[in-house]
């Protein structure tokens, strides 16, 4: 197959902690000679976009941030579509409330709760309030409801089990923004003008990455680095178009002809 486009998730695909996987640089070279574009798309929400760029400059990938497409632009899309104007932002990087400069942030009376990882700063005290605010009336918006990941001291819960937690004792479904919702995938591809069977997606998570991909109507890769574990994909239902080692067996499945 040869794509029109790839979309490429982060963390556990492109880097492990603060380490590039083996072979990403020669992969990323590969797609430029062969002028394949590619973005890349993330769930991440303990650093901005600016970070992630000085980050993976740091490893030696040379991007700006307009190849990253993470899920708090997704989220402040939403609210703006929404017509939300008081939001309460919830994550653990205050510089992330430039992207939401558009807003007047609140503690009180919000009219959407706009929730990131707060890892180790998910107190009872913060998930209680929130839920106090959810049954005021404010909406949850749920950056991604990923279980977890895998860090570099090992696997970690992730927003989703506390958005769970939530929605259970609310009673009421949040709104959730990054993968494996479609319209992360749909936001990210739009500059392009390919249909979405001509975008490929690569990725270590087969219910974001993998699942929505295919909510989207696009074809997946899952690799298998970072959080992928065999068990969760025999049991699961469902099924990536290949499945790679890594990130540097990518150019092996991509037809040039």
């Amino acid at each position: 197959m040869k794509p029109g486009a790839l979309l490429l998730d982060l963390d556990g695909t492109i880097f492990q902690g603060h380490t590039l996987i083996p072979g990403v640089l020669e992969t990323l070279l590969f797609l430029q000679n062969a002028q394949i574009p590619y973005r890349f798309i993330t769930n991440a929400t303990r650093m901005t976009n600016k970070k992630l760029v000085l980050m993976m400059e740091d490893m030696g990938i040379s991007v700006s941030s307009d190849d990253i497409f993470a899920a708090p632009h997704a989220a402040a899309i939403y609210c703006q579509n929404r017509g939300y104007k008081k939001i309460l932002l919830a994550v653990p990087d205050r510089e992330m409330e430039e992207d939401f400069s558009n807003f007047q942030l609140v503690d009180c009376d919000p009219d959407a709760i706009v929730l990131g990882d707060m890892g180790a700063g998910f107190t009872f005290n913060l998930i209680n309030d929130l839920f106090n605010h959810i049954l005021g009336g404010a909406e949850l918006v749920a950056m991604h409801k990923n279980r977890f990941w895998k860090s570099a001291n090992g696997y970690m819960l992730d927003v989703g089990a506390f958005v769970s937690a939530l929605e259970y004792a609310s009673g009421r479904t949040a709104s959730v923004m990054g993968k494996p919702n479609s319209n992360l995938f749909v936001l990210a591809r739009r500059e392009w003008n390919l249909p979405a069977e001509k975008i490929l997606m690569v990725g270590d998570d087969i219910e974001g990455d993998v699942g929505g991909a295919l909510n989207a109507g696009m074809k997946s890769v899952l690799v298998k680095t970072g959080k992928f574990r065999a068990e969760t994909l025999r049991s699961s239902d469902i099924k990536p178009s290949y499945i790679i080692d890594s990130i540097a067996d990518l150019p092996s499945i991509i037809d040039l002809d």
